[in-house]
């Protein structure tokens, strides 16, 4: 519940600072980065019902884990424990 008054209290300084804005990565980065907790748990959602979704969120952690040793044998592992062929 935390999360949503910070959007409540701030939402006007963001419609000014940030949605008047050129696009950028910057730009863009902070808004996936802003509304991914709205995002998240309807990917979740669908991963349960679907097999594309699960593959697609072992995609985000696998990039997520890139500057761990993330070896090609791992990524193996981690695809087939997914659901992966």
């Amino acid at each position: 519940m935390m999360f949503l008054w910070d959007y409540i209290l701030t939402f006007g300084m963001e419609v000014d600072l940030v949605w008047k804005l050129k696009w950028n990565f910057m730009k863009g980065l902070y808004l996936f980065q802003r509304y991914l907790p709205f995002i998240d748990p309807i990917l979740l959602i669908l991963s349960s019902e679907s097999d594309v979704f699960p593959i697609l969120l072992s995609f985000f952690y696998f990039v997520g884990k890139i500057g761990e040793s993330s070896t090609e044998t791992a990524c193996r592992n981690l695809y087939y424990a997914n659901g992966g062929w």
